[in-house]
């Protein structure tokens, strides 16, 4: 191959790394309180004066915020922050959101992605530090939560629910939500990260129907006898191992009441929508030794069968993400005798309200 080729695919392959900017501008900007710095038009020398950061380092991020338009130039050398393009990292209207999603994206995703090669050759995988990042991931996960929430709602007034337990529950944002409506519903978040839970009994004191529990989800299970009504089970699947998914849905089946449900939000790998993303996020699990690949729709049918539960209302909630909502009811008591079989999966065992499973799963 000629220089000149060699220049030419060179050039094709930086045009295309120009896509990363964007994310690492705002994520910069958002860490160090920048767009804020500069809501009102003004120099790089004030800033840095103001700030303490230094005038070289801060002049290379605004140069990049005018290539891309996160920034304007004003006279007498003067910046200020576009309110177009970045309100949602700007003073009242801020998103703690979007600020968690990025900081997500570039502090744990990418990392590990530039890890691939080092891991594929040493067969050492990366260690998810749960501790660590364990505050930021439950503040994303709580975005795609809020796309399903009025899809829950109804369900409970529906079925005229008493009690829910969110498995994994995080900062417990999802109860608060659900209990400023249903504050007669008792409500028991779970989570194995202590500094969480801390967390989030301090965020939902004002919310007397809700508890929090430091516990595994696997093997937790209330305490008293009463079995509640709804469990709640959203982007947990990824932290389980495969191997240990349908064991997790017999434990669920022990508690959960006959009559009850499983709300189940996650990303599935290998969908028609959001591929790119869903594969990415995929990767990023896979390269840890205690994260774990996505689930696919078989799978998610073929455990759920196994485990006695009927599947209804599969839908894509974050299409571009290709995560997905659905609910798994008991389909029957199962005795000790039934323990080893497997169910008869027909349309006259599926109750009226989760007809749809059937259509859902021989289309998939």
């Amino acid at each position: 191959m000629n220089e000149w080729m060699t220049a030419v695919q060179a050039r094709k392959w930086m045009k295309k790394n120009e896509s990363f900017l964007p994310s690492w501008h705002a994520y910069v900007g958002a860490e160090l309180d920048l767009f804020n710095e500069f809501e009102k038009a003004t120099t790089v020398e004030a800033v840095s004066e103001k700030t303490g950061y230094p005038y070289d380092l801060l002049k290379s991020w605004v140069n990049v915020g005018v290539a891309i338009n996160h920034l304007k130039k004003r006279p007498n050398h003067r910046y200020r922050s576009s309110k177009q393009k970045c309100s949602a990292l700007m003073g009242d209207d801020s998103s703690p959101g979007v600020k968690a999603l990025l900081k997500e994206i570039m502090e744990l995703h990418i990392p590990t992605m530039l890890q691939y090669p080092e891991i594929m050759r040493s067969h050492e995988r990366a260690q998810f530090d749960h501790e660590r990042h364990g505050e930021v991931v439950a503040e994303t996960s709580a975005l795609l939560e809020h796309f399903a929430i009025k899809k829950i709602k109804k369900m409970i007034r529906d079925r005229k629910v008493t009690s829910i337990v969110d498995l994994g529950c995080g900062h417990g944002g999802y109860l608060r939500k659900l209990a400023a409506e249903f504050p007669e519903i008792k409500m028991t978040g779970v989570d194995i990260n202590q500094k969480v839970m801390d967390r989030a009994r301090i965020l939902s004191e004002d919310y007397p129907n809700i508890s929090f529990e430091a516990g595994d989800i696997k093997t937790w299970q209330p305490k008293d006898e009463e079995k509640p009504d709804v469990i709640l089970l959203h982007n947990i699947f990824h932290y389980i191992h495969p191997d240990e998914r349908q064991e997790l849905l017999n434990h669920l089946h022990s508690y959960v009441k006959d009559e009850g449900l499983i709300s189940v939000i996650t990303p599935i790998n290998e969908t028609e929508q959001g591929e790119a993303f869903s594969s990415a996020f995929n990767s990023f699990f896979v390269a840890h030794s205690n994260l774990f690949a996505l689930p696919d729709k078989k799978e998610l049918q073929q455990i759920s069968e196994d485990c006695h539960f009927n599947m209804f209302d599969l839908d894509p909630i974050v299409k571009e993400g290709s995560w997905y909502t659905f609910w798994l009811s008991p389909s029957a008591v199962v005795n000790e005798k039934e323990q080893t079989k497997r169910p008869e999966t027909s349309d006259q065992t599926v109750p009226p309200e989760n007809k749809r499973v059937t259509e859902l799963t021989k289309t998939s």
